[in-house]
This record gives C-alpha cells, structure tokens and sequence, in this order.
C-alpha cells in the first residue's frame, strides 16, 4: 500500500504517522504478509492502522479498527499494562511486554507486545500471538512433572536403542542415575536369560507398532532381577523413518510377590475349609454308627453294613469287607461287604493264625499293604487279581485285649491310600469295635 493510497483510506490525519512505517510498495507488502499482528498508532495512541493479521486474530477490520485507542483490544489487565508502557513511548524508549488480548468475539489471546516510538510521536507495535507457544509450555511443564513425579520408568530411545531419556521412575526402579545410563544401551537391563524372548519382543513392535502390558523380566543396577510390564512404541518421522523407541516399564514384582502370598494363603483357607468339611463327614459318619449300635430297632446286620459303607466313603476305596473273630475255631468270618463281587462270598472264612489280621493285632495299629495282589499272607489272591486291587488297608477291632474281628479297604490305586493317616483309621477302627461289642451284646 502506498502513502497515497494510505491517504485516501485513513485520512490525512493519520498519513503521517503511518508514513514513518509504510515508506513504499515493498514495505507494504511485508507489512501485509509478515507472521506478526502489527498495530500502529498516533501520538495519542489511537489507532491509524493494523495489518491483515492484526485484523484475522483480533476480529475487527481496519476500518472498525482505525481511531480505536490501543487498550480498547486487551483485557483489564491489559490496559493496565499497556498504559504504564505509555510513559515509557513518552520518553522515546522501547519495550516488550505480555498482554492478552480480547477479540471481538471474546476470545482470549495471549500475545508478546513489542512497542516502540515512531518519528511522528506515534507508536509501533508488533504482536506475537503466544497461544500455541502457551500450549507448548503447558505441555511440556506437564510433560516434566510427569517424567518427575511418575512412578513408571519412562525411557527413550534412538534408532541403535541407545538411551537418550530417563525418567526419575526409572532411576527409582532400576538404580541407575541419568547420567550413568544416558547414552548406553538398553540391553543394560536385559538379562541374560531374556535376550532371545526380548527380541521377539521387539519383532512384534516392528511389525505392529507398539505393544503393551508384556509380562517380562528386567535387571537393576545391583543385579536383582525384577518382574515388570513393559510397553514399547515404535517412533517415526513425518517420512515413516524410525527414529526410536518410547519404553514404559512398571515395576510390578511386589505385586506379584502380593498375589503368591494371598494365593498360598487362599489355598491354604481352602484346604483348611476341606479339612473342616472332611472332619465333619467323619464325625456324622461316626455319629451314625454309634447311634445305630444303640438303636434297639436296627440289628446288628444293618450295623455291620452301614460300618463298611461309611469306611468306603470316608477313605475312598474301592471295597471294603468286614469280618468278625470265631474264637473259638481262630476263623476270621465274612460278615459284611461292600464293592466287591459275589465271588468274595465264597471265601466266607478264612484262618486267622499267619494272617494280615493277626499281623495288625500284634502292631496295636492299622497297617497299609501295597502290591496286595503278590503278598503270600493274603488268603484270596485271585480274588484281588479279578477285582485288580493293588493296595490294601487291615484295620484290626478289638476291645482291650479281646478280638472282635477285621476291616480290609482295597484300592485299585495304591495311591489312594498314602494320604491316609494311621491315627484316623486307629480311632475309626476303635469306634466302630466299640459299636459292634454294643450291639452284639446289646449294651445300652
């Protein structure tokens, strides 16, 4: 724009003012396309002009603009900054200052105000609008607090995975400080045994970009090897090149040592819970013999039954044959059974002189037999082979030193029975004596 076309625009008013700024055509046109507002203003600081964007940031144009006094575009704050800045245009003396401005649809601009004094005692001005530069700021103080206060360790890295940013979590959690790890690389950290799977790891970040919550392993400054969660972002230039990695590890070893400890103490109640049940199985099976010994209306057959029975149940094995002591013919006699064939009736008696049975007596306990099925005291081999028992459990039933008789549990496992405690079946095979003397004798 040239002074003459200024005139015709302004008035001469204003020309001479804006003359000291726009001198010729060049002028004009840098004026008109620089990447800064600027405002220009007489000697009473009204505005005689504004380039094109002055008029884009602000909202007004420069016809709305022009005899505008200078504060009538900021804030309240605005203006009382710009005004003391006016005593310094007064003394012919420049300065730069902040201020927001206020456009014309209320929106709040943070700018950098450069001022200075014009030959005609005007004022120049050129505004640098601050709002993305504030936003950077911003971002980059948020940026810092996080790379401070977080407990994560945030690491960069470049395209040789060389370290070029560690965060405080990092020194936390590894124990190296920034500048002894900065500029080595990340394999530092890697231990021996997870080479090969970190590079699996990183096979998956190139072909898909980034991954994230990997279970791995990774080792500090004093060689403990600790548990953590490690997400891994692929970084490219606007060319699609790579230029690093951003790594985010979270230490979560006291978490998982937390999760073991709650899971052995969870199994722990569960098995205690078990036991409980288990006791309380035995004492209501328990319960149910004795209360038949003393039923006058239950006969000592239906006892017998529900004795063998209850023992099935209560060890889990496979059959269960009860026999009662013929003192005088020594004969151990079947009484009772319980999943076993009809072909163990026909071995209804058997000698209790070398027996498994007498064994049992002569101990005073229950005794646990394995490979059943090749012990030569066993009088009824080829039963157990039919029935492919290969362990076997004799529990004795005697009432001080008098014999009633025997209980055999048989278990195609021998497995079965190696839980089972002697002292359970000792005091099973006590109660269950005492009940069958009761009936037999019709004790009440």
């Amino acid at each position: 724009m040239s002074s003459v076309g200024l005139n015709k625009l302004l008035g001469k008013r204003y020309v001479s003012t804006a003359d000291d700024i726009l001198k010729d055509v060049n002028a004009a046109n840098l004026v008109k396309t620089m990447n800064e507002c600027l405002w220009v203003g007489d000697k009473n600081h009204k505005t005689v002009y504004v380039n094109p964007l002055f008029e884009k940031t602000s909202g007004y144009s420069l016809e709305e603009a022009i005899g505008k006094d200078c504060v009538f575009f900021f804030d309240e704050e605005g203006k009382k900054i710009i005004q003391k800045h006016h005593e310094m245009r007064s003394l012919g003396k420049s300065s730069q200052y902040e201020a927001n401005m206020t456009s014309k649809d209320g929106k709040i601009i943070p700018l950098l105000i450069s001022g200075t004094p014009a030959k005609s005692g005007g004022t120049m001005g050129i505004f640098t609008n601050l709002t993305r530069l504030k936003r950077l700021s911003r971002q980059e103080k948020m940026t810092r607090q996080i790379l401070k206060f977080s407990t994560e360790a945030i690491v960069i890295l470049d395209q040789n995975r060389e370290i070029t940013l560690w965060s405080n979590g990092a020194r936390q959690i590894f124990g190296y400080a920034e500048d002894e790890i900065l500029n080595k690389n990340i394999g530092l950290v890697i231990p021996e045994e997870e080479i090969e799977s970190n590079k699996k790891l990183l096979d998956d970040v190139w072909e898909k970009g980034h991954i994230q919550n990997i279970e791995t392993r990774r080792q500090t400054k004093s060689g403990e090897v600790i548990d953590v969660l490690v997400s891994v972002t692929k970084v490219l230039d606007e060319k699609d090149h790579l230029i690093g990695y951003l790594v985010i590890y979270r230490d979560i070893t006291q978490q998982k040592r937390i999760s073991t400890e709650l899971q052995k103490r969870f199994e722990t109640i569960q098995d205690a819970y078990k036991e409980l049940g288990l006791q309380r199985r035995h004492l209501d099976y328990l319960y149910e013999i004795v209360d038949c010994a003393i039923d006058p209306n239950s006969s000592l057959a239906n006892l017998e039954k529900l004795i063998v029975s209850a023992l099935c149940l209560l060890t889990k094995c496979d059959g269960a044959v009860l026999r009662t002591y013929d003192e005088q013919k020594k004969l151990l006699k079947l009484s009772s059974c319980f999943g076993v064939s009809q072909k163990w009736l026909n071995k209804n008696q058997i000698k209790f002189e070398n027996s498994l049975a007498q064994e049992a007596f002569a101990n005073k306990r229950p005794i646990i037999v394995d490979d059943i099925d090749t012990n030569p005291k066993h009088q009824g081999l080829k039963l157990l082979k039919s029935h492919n028992f290969k362990a076997m459990v004799l529990i004795a039933l005697a009432i001080n030193k008098k014999i009633l008789g025997s209980i055999s549990l048989y278990a195609t496992d021998a497995s079965k029975f190696r839980m089972i405690e002697t002292d359970f079946l000792e005091k099973v095979g006590c109660q269950c004596a005492i009940s069958l003397f009761a009936k037999k004798y019709s004790i009440r």
